[in-house]
């Protein structure tokens, strides 16, 4: 069920109206919306998915004993186990045939008909941290099985996240029966919901249209061209995905639960390590506690750390998809991280750290990295190893400095995303001001009217046809 659908406005209206009549019903109100709404992609997929929520929790409550450390095991391996099913061993099988020079998938085989639940990445990780948290005592087990299922499931969420800490979310499910409704989580709640919306609907699923087109062929790109759609593909993606997030926070604010920010507008980042507390920010922080430290982080010297980055990137791309390609990507950022480290180590022997007050330094750097990111996003959005390769050879070319032939629309759209992005950037680190400002100088009336407005532009901007979020798929 997608968010910008009349269905699931519709569930939920009833699921709100439901919650602030009933105040000793919202744990089950919230529990059975959760239900319905991961039910429509599958009631198979939901069978599965309570079954390894109810394994996980039950297990939860063994973590502290005698044998703490082999259901930790236990719940691990079962939902790797159970990840792995689903969203790899079709890839482990191609690839093992191959080596072992067998045809082991077939058009008719067995492995071509397992079809990935949604979510499955995003719970997997989610039921992991919790059980690893528990066993280490950072966290006490749920109070009830109820209230881990909202806690995993909630439905602003589940699907494509942000990802949930037991320490974020589980004191506000717990008190959740006690929340009064207030008028400043409605406001916010409209405020991200309307913002998503607009991402999405009007930003994300044109340029959607532009991408896939010339992607489609990626093969009669020129160097230039390939820039300028790849720019295109940078903007779609975070527009995208940072649209669901944003309606998941808003949502939350509708039942006074508070969700973390997944975005902070990333194509101002200067380096990687700044992109990374930038760009889908729940998964990079639960790569880094439970990846990058697990492995020993920078406990256990510099070439040690620098290898754990490298794996935990790696980790991070094949996490978000079965393919050779995301596997690079994530090796690819593991790079960029590394040689981040290298230059900040060669910037402090040589006395040069002055250069990251310089607001031109700043620009510069802005604009360089954005163009690798944009080198990794060609390994994101094209599947074909030999085709991404073969594009960015052109890309890196002397030639693509020339003008994309019948591309200068495109360009400018480009320049024009930039300048949103740097806007929602304003608009997000001063949202309190100009919150007060908007209060303050413009009545009711014209608030009123501006808000209908922008709804009726969402509407009169959306596609007849469903689209999905990009997400969905990992």
């Amino acid at each position: 069920m997608l968010f910008h659908t009349p269905e699931f406005f519709l569930l939920l209206i009833v699921t709100l109206m439901l919650f602030y009549t009933f105040p000793k019903w919202r744990l089950y109100i919230i529990a059975l919306a959760n239900m319905l709404f991961y039910g429509v992609s599958g009631w198979g997929f939901l069978v599965l998915f309570l079954a390894v929520t109810t394994l996980t929790y039950y297990g939860s409550l063994l973590l502290q004993g005698r044998y703490g450390k082999i259901f930790l095991w236990l719940i691990v391996g079962v939902n790797l186990c159970n990840l792995f099913f689903f969203k790899y061993s079709v890839f482990f099988m191609q690839n093992l045939g191959k080596m072992l020079d067998m045809q082991l998938v077939t058009e008719n085989s067995f492995w071509l008909t397992i079809v990935l639940p949604i979510g499955i990445s995003f719970y997997t990780f989610e039921f992991i941290s919790y059980s690893v948290d528990v066993y280490k005592k950072k966290i006490k087990p749920a109070q009830s099985w109820i209230d881990f299922w909202i806690f995993v499931a909630f439905f602003a969420h589940l699907v494509a996240g942000p990802i949930m800490r037991g320490n974020e979310f589980l004191p506000q499910v717990e008190q959740i029966r006690s929340l009064k409704p207030k008028i400043y989580n409605f406001k916010m709640g409209a405020f991200f919901l309307m913002l998503g919306l607009f991402k999405k609907i009007m930003l994300a699923d044109y340029l959607a249209e532009a991408v896939n087109k010339y992607f489609a062929h990626p093969e009669l790109l020129t160097g230039s061209q390939a820039w300028v759609v790849t720019y295109l593909f940078a903007f779609q993606i975070y527009y995208d995905f940072s649209a669901y997030s944003d309606m998941a926070i808003g949502i939350g604010y509708f039942f006074g639960l508070e969700l973390p920010r997944n975005f902070l507008t990333p194509y101002l980042s200067a380096n990687a390590t700044e992109f990374w507390r930038r760009w889908h920010i729940t998964l990079s922080s639960w790569i880094r506690d439970y990846i990058y430290i697990g492995l020993g982080g920078s406990r256990r010297g510099i070439p040690r750390k620098y290898f754990n980055l490298f794996l935990a990137m790696t980790l991070s791309g094949i996490w978000h998809g079965a393919l050779w390609t995301f596997a690079i990507w994530g090796m690819f950022h593991g790079a960029l991280l590394i040689l981040h480290n290298l230059y900040m180590s060669m910037k402090q022997k040589l006395k040069l750290t002055w250069l990251d007050k310089s607001f031109i330094y700043r620009v510069i750097a802005v604009i360089v990295f954005f163009h690798l990111t944009c080198i990794g996003w060609v390994f994101f959005r094209i599947h074909d190893l030999q085709g991404s390769l073969e594009l960015l050879r052109r890309m890196l070319s002397p030639d693509a400095l020339a003008m994309p032939v019948g591309m200068k629309i495109y360009a400018i759209a480009v320049l024009g995303l930039f300048v949103f992005h740097i806007l929602e950037h304003y608009l997000l680190t001063h949202s309190v001001k100009i919150s007060a400002f908007w209060h303050k100088y413009f009545p009711s009336p014209v608030r009123a009217v501006a808000y209908a407005v922008l709804i009726v532009l969402v509407l009169l901007f959306m596609k007849e046809e469903e689209t999905g979020f990009i997400y969905f798929q990992f």
